[in-house]
């Protein structure tokens, strides 16, 4: 064989062995082609399948939550807006004191307040106010009457329009507070320009009030005491008194020759003269029977001996000079005289009262402490100056000390009750038949004055029992100022005096508590520098001039740039 024949079959061999491969990896390629389109197919139909659930179950979800929004809506506008608000405003119109949350969280009896108004007619600040106040408590609730579409409620109610009545079926008793009282406006102002300004906003003082009214049915009568040159009790104390339900009536004791009985409170409220001693013991039998007394100073300018016995008797001395206090002084002021007194947190003078507020005083006088008449007397001092105070005499010569601006007098006292006279008379009478009984029958005279021993023995017992331990009580206020109504009206919810003073009245009485809440003021109030000095020219001088430095020096490098 040739080489050239040798050759040529090993390049045949070659050639099919290649072409045997072409054709396999043909084949398989074929095959790959076949199983990606039947895949492709199936894949397809497999993909469109997934594609619509995820549709279905996109659209589903949207629905969920489209029913979902809609029941939390419903069910949001179901809770009442007085809830939902928040109070941002200024004035704090609708921010409750704690008087106001403690009373209602105790309040277990049901109290209706309707509004018989048109509502949307109203002053939206009533509107939110009744609104948010009901909310407080689940024995309040609240209903609106328009009397325009039901006329007939006015006549069922026995109101006028724009009234809100407060209801208590349990104690069967009403009572009415008209919106001019809420919201209440200058009538100067509205007199000469002939448009509504309205000064200040006195719904929660009104509102709680009237329902602290006509779920109880405790109510006394203050006695203000005349013809001494007393003044007339402010406003704003007039107004505390009556929303906590006292009357106050005037007294002239030398003509009604004594206290009267249905006296529950005598005031003696900046007298310019003496009184008499006849007065005087007019006052000491009232005390002596458990009567509550309360004398507040203004001017001394007058000869006081009479009522300063009666204060000798409880253990107290009225200084003949202005008090003051060197490290509690108002600073605005630059006077010592014009200060914070200390309000002792124990007494009760302070109930609700948090132990940061303040007491302002100026011009007042002080006490010193003696030994009360009777050792059945106890005094407490819970007004007063530091023991950096002291007293101007003379005008100029100070003595330094402690002095006091109030203190309370009390006194435990027995009395006889009526019942038990009535009881000596009745047991008199039956004495005396028992004795003309005795003069005609004298065994039975025997039996009788027996049982008579016997008798008067049980009654001693019963009398012993039945005798009444009564408290006498006794306060002084050596300052006006605590209730002068351009200071309290001027410094508003700064200072407490109100509230020390009425704690003062209602701490006699058990079933009595303060929820006396003053006025929130609706006049504009502005910014001013009180008192110019060094704070004045850092901020209207100094600080102005530094950025405007600054701002040069940053635009003077920048310009460099």
């Amino acid at each position: 064989m040739s080489l050239f024949s040798k050759n040529d079959k090993n390049t045949d061999n070659t050639t099919d062995k290649k072409a045997k491969r072409a054709d396999k990896k043909a084949q398989k390629q074929a095959k790959e082609l076949q199983t990606l389109s039947e895949g492709g197919k199936s894949g397809g139909s497999k993909g469109m399948s997934i594609r619509s659930k995820n549709g279905l179950f996109s659209t589903t979800l949207i629905v969920l939550a489209i029913v979902i929004t809609l029941v939390f809506n419903l069910a949001v506008g179901q809770i009442p807006s007085g809830v939902m608000e928040i109070d941002l405003s200024a004035t704090q119109l609708y921010k409750f004191s704690d008087t106001s949350k403690d009373y209602l969280s105790e309040l277990d009896t049901d109290v209706q307040l309707i509004a018989v108004a048109t509502q949307e007619d109203t002053d939206t600040r009533i509107v939110k106010f009744l609104q948010k106040y009901a909310a407080l408590s689940d024995h309040v609730t609240l209903e609106w009457i328009d009397p325009v579409a039901y006329p007939s409620a006015l006549t069922t109610y026995d109101c006028s329009s724009d009234t809100l009545v407060v209801i208590c079926e349990e104690t069967d008793r009403t009572y009415q507070v008209s919106f001019d009282s809420i919201l209440v406006y200058d009538s100067y102002y509205y007199y000469y320009y002939g448009s509504t300004y309205y000064t200040s906003f006195d719904g929660e003082g009104q509102v709680l009030s009237a329902i602290d009214y006509v779920v109880s049915d405790s109510s006394y009568t203050v006695y203000c005491t005349e013809n001494h040159g007393e003044s007339d009790v402010g406003d704003n104390l007039a107004d505390l008194l009556d929303k906590n339900h006292f009357t106050t009536e005037t007294v002239s004791l030398l003509q009604t020759g004594s206290v009267p009985e249905d006296c529950d409170f005598l005031l003696i409220y900046v007298p310019t003269s003496d009184f008499s001693e006849e007065e005087i013991n007019m006052i000491y039998d009232y005390l002596n029977a458990g009567g509550k007394v309360e004398l507040i100073w203004g001017s001394t300018s007058f000869e006081h001996p009479n009522l300063d016995s009666l204060m000798a008797t409880y253990g107290m001395e009225l200084t003949t000079g202005y008090v003051g206090d060197t490290t509690r002084y108002y600073a605005a002021t630059q006077s010592y005289f014009t200060f914070f007194p200390e309000l002792s947190s124990s007494s009760d003078a302070a109930d609700g009262i948090s132990s940061d507020a303040l007491v302002l005083v100026t011009n007042s006088f002080g006490l010193t402490l003696t030994d009360p008449e009777r050792d059945t007397i106890d005094v407490d001092d819970f007004l007063g100056t530091t023991s950096s105070g002291g007293v101007m005499l003379d005008g100029d010569t100070t003595v330094s000390g402690e002095y006091y601006l109030g203190v309370t007098a009390t006194e435990e006292i027995e009395v006889e009750s009526e019942e038990e006279d009535e009881e000596d008379t009745d047991d008199a009478d039956t004495d005396e038949d028992a004795d003309s009984s005795a003069e005609a029958e004298t065994d039975e005279a025997d039996t009788s004055a027996e049982a008579d021993s016997s008798a008067a023995s049980d009654e001693d017992e019963e009398e012993e029992e039945e005798a009444e331990t009564v408290t006498a009580q006794f306060t002084v206020l050596t300052s006006e100022t605590l209730v002068n109504d351009d200071i309290t009206s001027s410094f508003g919810d700064s200072i407490v005096n109100l509230t020390v003073v009425m704690n003062t009245i209602t701490s006699n009485f058990e079933d009595v508590s303060n929820i006396s809440i003053d006025a929130k003021s609706l006049e504009t109030t502005y910014n001013t520098v009180t008192n110019a000095g060094l704070w004045s020219l850092l901020f209207l001088v100094a600080l102005p001039i530094a950025v405007l430095i600054f701002g040069f020096v940053r635009w003077f490098r920048r310009r460099k740039l």
